[in-house]
């Protein structure tokens, strides 16, 4: 069933990438707009874009790498905007180690923004959503978290512990009125991906993605993939036999 726009709407990273456009986005739909972030500068800038199109945006400042500013920072909000209606957690980093050349803080630095940063404000939203009796849940992973490209280990791993998690909240909390998406997207031109060196075809752009985003969160589905192509190459690539698919994914990445 097609929903309206969220009233209010959190999301992190929307300092930029993927974050900003949706945060661009659900503003030009209506939606009061609480966006996070890290870097104070751009939300600012983000606020005077939202406002300035005549929508209604705010702000708060805040690093999900900390677990626990990630979790308070949703209450804040929560009692900024009067209510919740849909937290993304959108928040996260890249990065491609061989694993040769891992280092403890390379898996860290990665989870502490991909994993528990993006549970930590999930988990912030839920008793809020829970007395609302009402709300949507989304966390953004990725199509590389259903089984892992070369020198993508840390990536993968995290993005497929989000998915996991999301799939545990869907579990338990859809009863109670609560609705859990979990976002894959495939290539998005990002400054994060930008950094990218391996070949990303079938790249959409940041603005196309989150109207494709948006739209599907409308009727709240279990999740959203795309582009098709790689969607479908992604499933194709859960049922190869490892062997194939190492051949396959080394040779097409030019690792």
């Amino acid at each position: 069933m097609s929903r309206a726009a969220p009233k209010t709407v959190l999301i992190t990273g929307a300092s930029s990438g993927i974050g900003r456009e949706l945060a661009l986005e659900y503003a030009r739909r209506g939606s009061h707009v609480m966006a996070v972030a890290r870097r104070e500068k751009e939300l600012d800038q983000l606020v005077s874009d939202i406002t300035a199109a005549g929508g209604r945006g705010s702000r708060l400042v805040c690093d999900v790498a900390d677990a626990q500013a990630a979790h308070d920072v949703v209450a804040k909000a929560a009692e900024e905007l009067g209510s919740l209606d849909m937290v993304i957690a959108n928040a996260g980093v890249g990065g491609a180690q061989h694993a040769s050349r891992t280092k403890l803080e390379d898996i860290t630095k990665s989870l502490a923004v991909n994993v528990t940063g993006a549970m930590a404000t999930l988990v912030g939203a839920i008793p809020i959503m829970l007395h609302q009796k009402s709300g949507h849940l989304v966390g953004v992973t990725s199509l590389a978290g259903r089984r892992v490209l070369p020198s993508g280990a840390i990536y993968s791993a995290g993005k497929a512990a989000l998915s996991v998690f999301l799939e545990g909240l869907r579990i338990d909390l859809t009863e109670a009125g609560l609705r859990v998406t979990d976002v894959q997207p495939g290539f998005v031109d990002t400054p994060m991906t930008q950094a990218n060196k391996h070949p990303q075809p079938f790249k959409w752009e940041a603005p196309k993605a989150a109207r494709y985003i948006a739209d599907q969160l409308e009727s709240a589905p279990r999740i959203v993939a795309f582009p098709f192509p790689l969607t479908f190459l992604s499933r194709l690539g859960q049922i190869l036999p490892y062997g194939v698919y190492k051949t396959i994914t080394k040779r097409s990445s030019g690792r």
